[in-house]
C-alpha cells in the first residue's frame, strides 16, 4: 500500500496537467538543402587575389534541428554544414581558389503559429551562434566568427511523432573591420579593411521525429 501511495501522487499530478504540457516536447530534425550566395572583398595588400571580389560557390548543404517545445515557441539548436570552394567572382568564368568549408552553431528559437493539432503550421526563428570557416589547403588556419540567422517554413504533420519541415533560411557570418581571416604561409585569403558579412540563404527539408 506504501508503494502504491508512492505512484498514485505523481500519476495524480501528469492527469491533472493540461493537454498540451503532457504533449510531446522534444523534436530531432536531419535536413538537407542547397545554399546559395556568400562573397567578400579582399582590399588588403598581401592577400590572396588582393583587391577582388571573392565567392563562395553554390553548393549543398546539411545540419540537424533539436528543438525543445516551450510555450507556443521552440528553443532551438541548429548545426549547419556547407562544403564548397572560394572562387573568383566573374561570371560565367569563375576560377576556382581552394575548397571552403562553413559548420555553424547557432542557438536560438521559433514562433509556432497555428492550433496545436493542425497537420501544417508555420513558423519563423531566429538563431545566435558561430561560423567557423574551414580552408582546404594544409597551412591554413581556420576561423570561427559570429554568425546569426533568421528562418521560415512550415511543419506539415504526417502523423503524431512524424513530420516533414520546410523552411528557408538567411545565414551572416560577420568578419568584422580589420579582420584577417583565413591565413598562412605569409599571406591570407581573406583579408578586409571595412567590415564584411558573408550572406547566404539556405533553401532545407527535413524529416521531424517528435518525442
Amino acid at each position: 500500500m506504501v508503494v502504491m501511495r508512492r505512484w498514485l501522487a505523481p500519476a495524480a499530478l501528469v492527469a491533472m496537467l493540461p493537454a498540451a504540457a503532457r504533449a510531446q516536447t522534444i523534436e530531432i530534425t536531419p535536413v538537407v538543402g542547397y545554399r546559395f550566395g556568400g562573397s567578400v572583398e579582399t582590399t588588403a595588400a598581401g592577400a590572396a587575389q588582393a583587391g577582388s571580389r571573392l565567392e563562395i560557390a553554390d553548393a549543398a548543404a546539411f545540419g540537424v534541428h533539436l528543438a525543445y517545445r516551450v510555450g507556443e515557441g521552440e528553443l532551438e539548436l541548429l548545426y549547419a554544414r556547407q562544403n564548397s570552394r572560394l572562387q573568383s567572382g566573374e561570371l560565367f568564368a569563375a576560377v576556382p581558389v581552394f575548397d571552403l568549408a562553413l559548420e555553424t552553431w547557432q542557438l536560438g528559437g521559433n514562433v509556432v503559429f497555428g492550433e496545436e493539432d493542425a497537420r501544417a503550421r508555420p513558423f519563423v526563428g531566429l538563431g545566435v551562434g558561430l561560423t567557423r570557416l574551414l580552408p582546404g589547403p594544409k597551412g591554413f588556419s581556420d576561423e570561427t566568427r559570429f554568425s546569426f540567422s533568421l528562418g521560415g517554413g512550415a511543419k506539415l504533420w504526417l502523423a503524431r511523432h512524424l513530420g516533414l519541415r520546410l523552411e528557408g533560411r538567411w545565414f551572416l557570418t560577420v568578419l568584422g573591420a580589420d579582420s584577417r581571416s583565413i591565413c598562412g604561409g605569409g599571406s591570407c585569403a581573406i583579408a578586409v579593411t571595412n567590415s564584411e558579412v558573408i550572406s547566404q540563404a539556405d533553401l532545407r527539408a527535413g524529416l521531424i521525429l517528435r518525442f
